[in-house]
């Protein structure tokens, strides 16, 4: 596959600007102008200005602007609605996508049977199935890969970019991995059903969906969590089915003794699983300092027993018989016995309306929002609003978007942009537009190539690409959608964005972009130009960083651009490479933090 690279030119810049990628913000201490209220607003939340929306939210007036983004139902959204409703496998239930996922496991344990019996016979091993004429097969992959580019549209192309945002945040707070079992084929419904349409409601009932999704309940394994009992010969048979069709075990023939049937193995017995009730309250919602204790954690695990999955359709059910009945004493608060399914109902509304969840979830806004280091005081305000309002997360946005700490000279560019947000934002500032990638060779659809290559699969099948796909791109700057494996999620921290091989990625990004090499998505750089002489190097490092950035840029990213436009000529008189001009400004550090 064709790898882009940077000129020798831009080997110079990047010198240059690595010096300062991870330097201290990029804000004045002077009051920002209301162009820079606009841009940051835009930059925080957002993904960024697209050409001429700074001037137009200056115009609208940036508090009226952000009261807008707190009502997304109020904004029309045409673009982004019409460009994923032409992604068919989102559409499909839940239950469909299990279904396809159990058919796909029992297809690959039928070949690594066919297999090893060949190869026990000194055969030659059969092909290994692939994806049909029409893509029959790899169901699941290819929700997974629409889920993934749907991500991406949305946040390239909706007016209603706050709620894109919030949804990145929220599902990067209840994170799950598509790598573990069945997660990848309730991922869409994970996010389409259980996130989305909550981000602007209540906590409480936000954590009650993700606590009873099928994709948290098997991340963190509280699906197989029951008291501790050996299982009778029906439940044996149920759980075996279960293991096949969820976690894709195959299971050992009969083993026989002579002409008998050997002795079975000791039936399994259940027992409890404490990872989600560890980061229920972990991570979920006290955080690590809430003062929870580890017996804590084991009641609430007790709690939650029973709270599982139904395998054929990813559907929420209580089975009562796994459910440990006794008394609870959890955070000082008395449990009943025979409380059943109220158990957990129980210490969900307990977590959500403790004060150290206010402060756990204040905090981590913040640093998402406003700072990696957040001021004490605002984090506070936030948490009584939290608290005020039992959890009402429209009004507690509002107490955080509204506050003078947001809109602070010391937080403006405080923070560096994840390789999503940078890529997001590079397209939007570009004003990019999404195009059909042709018809590829091989036979796995590109969807499904894109997750493969996310879930660190397929990659010999990358060849058959002439260009990388934005997806794929961010794969190599080192972000893998919905493939994270702590339950953290992506660090919130810019530390973990900042490093001399990211900024390498992310300029090969852009090159690419501005160079017409990446395969789904095109750039008309002259455009961006509007009426400046396209002959002057001062005039194109001008007009752009008005459409990208929102302003000038620094006296120094200026010089070292001018410096680029042409080596040989050195001046501002010298003809410069626009599209070269455009990826190195999107290389600066005024692009790369938000």
């Amino acid at each position: 596959m064709s790898r882009p690279c940077f000129p020798r030119p831009g080997a110079v810049l990047l010198i240059g600007l690595a010096s300062f990628f991870g330097s201290s913000p990029l804000g004045a201490a002077t009051p920002p102008t209301r162009e820079e209220r606009a841009a940051h607003a835009l930059n925080r939340l957002g993904y960024g200005p697209r050409p001429g929306e700074v001037a137009r939210t200056v115009e609208i007036g940036v508090e009226k602007w952000i009261h807008r983004q707190l009502d997304p139902d109020m904004i029309p959204d045409a673009a982004a609605e019409a460009a994923v409703a032409t992604l068919d496998r989102l559409k499909l239930p839940r239950a469909e996508l299990v279904e396809a996922y159990q058919d796909e496991i029992r297809e690959r344990r039928r070949f690594t049977r066919a297999k090893a019996a060949a190869e026990a016979k000194g055969e030659k091993a059969p092909a290994r199935p692939m994806a049909g004429e029409g893509g029959e097969r790899l169901v699941v992959a290819q929700a997974l890969g629409e889920l993934q580019h749907a991500k991406l549209v949305r946040a390239v192309l909706s007016e209603r970019q706050l709620e894109e945002v919030l949804v990145d945040f929220w599902f990067n707070h209840f994170n799950v991995d598509a790598r573990k079992q069945q997660v990848r084929a309730t991922l869409v419904d994970y996010e389409q059903e259980v996130i989305r349409p909550r981000v602007f409601g209540s906590f409480r009932d936000l954590l009650g969906a993700t606590a009873k999704s099928a994709a948290m309940l098997v991340y963190l394994d509280n699906w197989r969590s029951s008291r501790t009992y050996e299982v009778g010969p029906t439940e044996q048979a149920m759980v075996d089915r279960v293991r096949r069709e969820v976690e894709g075990e195959p299971m050992a023939e009969p083993m026989m003794v002579g002409d008998k049937v050997a002795e079975p193995a000791p039936r399994m017995k259940r027992g409890l699983n404490e990872n989600y009730g560890r980061e229920l309250l972990e991570l979920h919602t006290l955080g690590v300092d809430g003062g929870y204790t580890q017996d804590d954690v084991q009641e609430v695990a007790r709690a939650l027993t029973g709270w599982t999955v139904e395998p054929r359709t990813g559907d929420f059910v209580f089975r009562r018989q796994w459910h440990d009945n006794g008394p609870k004493k959890i955070l000082g608060t008395a449990f009943p016995s025979g409380g059943g399914v109220r158990d957990g109902e129980m210490v969900l509304d307990l977590l959500a309306s403790h004060p150290a969840t206010a402060t756990h979830i204040a905090t981590k806004l913040c640093r998402r929002f406003v700072a990696d280091e957040p001021p004490a005081a605002l984090v506070r305000r936030v948490a009584e609003a939290f608290t005020r309002t039992k959890g009402d997360l429209r009004a507690t946005y509002e107490a955080l978007f509204l506050s003078p700490e947001f809109f602070a000279p010391e937080n403006i560019g405080a923070k560096t942009k994840s390789p999503f947000e940078f890529a997001a934002s590079a397209l939007r500032a570009a004003d990019a537009s999404f195009v059909d990638v042709p018809a590829l060779r091989a036979r796995v659809p590109l969807r499904a190539m894109e997750a493969g290559a996310a879930l660190g699969r397929g990659g010999d099948r990358l060849g058959s690409l002439s260009r990388k796909t934005v997806m794929l791109h961010l794969v190599d700057m080192g972000q893998s959608l919905y493939a994270w494996g702590p339950p953290t999620g992506f660090p919130e921290d810019s530390s973990h964005w900042v490093g001399a091989g990211a900024l390498v990625a992310r300029l090969n990004f852009a090159l690419a972009l501005t160079g017409g090499q990446v395969a789904d998505a095109r750039v008309d750089v002259r455009r961006l130009l509007g009426d400046a002489n396209p002959d002057r190097a001062d005039a194109v490092v001008d007009a752009l960083a008005a459409n990208l950035l929102g302003r000038a840029p620094s006296a120094n990213t200026r010089k070292v651009l001018l410096a680029q436009a042409a080596p040989s000529l050195n001046g501002e008189t010298a003809v410069p490479e626009i599209p070269k001009m455009l990826a190195l400004l999107l290389g600066s550090p005024e692009f790369q933090r938000r």
